[in-house]
């Protein structure tokens, strides 16, 4: 890429906070928050340190490790408390998909038609506790983080906050896609889950599944169009639709705009220095 060019579109991924919207690229994140205050701060990876926690399977657990210990830390940072809510209905998911569980291998017995009715039975049940513990609030901002994405990856503008609301809340690289894979991949893959000595290895296996799970959205969400992808990709954007996003209000809409426009300056700017250092950079 030569110097002044025009900026790539970014790759952008997002989540949303119950103060605000964070936006992400591979370089930078930047979380815009409701009493008018922007933190940003460059991304840091260990998968742009060394090839092996690139490697597949492993690079999706790495990601999945980074992203929860990245949101605890931006939590602690934005001064705000977790969302209780969130976690007590989490908590209830638990404690009852537990009960669920003995209930089922009780009446059904402790076979592989047990065990598919017990995990069933803590899919959905996990899916109304999601629905409740976000709240309308935050579902509103997460349809906020989607729209702006899907303006910015349409060449909209994003300072057009009409033109902006009028973009779908849906997208297809929204974890929600990723909820919905995981239960698939487990219940498929019960009988060998079953099959397996101790609980270690139970533990190894589910690991194996949610790395498989990382890989297969990784895949789909690069080509979302073809036909397999759309028969992955519908019921999460079913959940979306109907669960985890809402139509965001024009303050939330412009948090969400606000976020992605400081992400693209802050990638733009670490180009354009990168590029003038290379030029002025003396030739051996």
């Amino acid at each position: 890429m030569s110097y002044g060019s025009p900026p790539p579109v970014l790759r952008i991924g997002g989540m949303a906070f119950g103060n605000g919207v964070l936006m992400r690229s591979k370089g930078f994140w930047a979380l815009a928050r409701s009493d008018g205050s922007v933190l940003d701060g460059r991304v840091v990876s260990l998968l742009d340190r060394n090839r092996v926690w690139r490697l597949p399977l492993v690079r999706s657990l790495v990601a999945l490790v980074e992203m929860i210990i990245f949101a605890v830390r931006l939590q602690r940072r934005s001064g705000r408390c977790p969302n209780l809510r969130l976690l007590a209905w989490l908590a209830l998911w638990v404690v009852a998909s537990s009960w669920l569980g003995s209930l089922a291998y009780q009446v059904l017995g402790g076979g592989l038609l047990g065990e598919a009715v017990a995990q069933l039975a803590s899919l959905l049940l996990g899916l109304v506790c999601l629905q409740r513990g976000m709240g309308v609030e935050l579902c509103r901002y997460h349809g906020a983080e989607h729209k702006a994405v899907n303006a910015y990856e349409h060449g909209g503008d994003l300072g057009d906050l009409s033109a902006v609301a009028a973009h779908s809340r849906i997208h297809d690289r929204c974890g929600t896609n990723l909820v919905a894979i995981i239960p698939v991949l487990f219940l498929a893959s019960l009988p060998l889950g079953q099959a397996l000595p101790g609980f270690a290895f139970s533990v190894l296996f589910s690991l194996l599944v949610v790395a498989l799970a990382f890989e297969l959205f990784r895949l789909v969400t690069r080509r979302p169009q073809r036909a397999a992808s759309r028969v992955v990709l519908c019921a999460g954007r079913t959940l979306q639709r109907t669960l985890t996003t809402r139509e965001p209000d024009p303050k939330q809409l412009k948090l969400a705009c606000r976020a992605l426009q400081r992400v693209v300056t802050l990638d733009s700017r670490s180009r354009n220095e990168t590029s003038l250092a290379a030029v002025l950079a003396p030739r051996r």
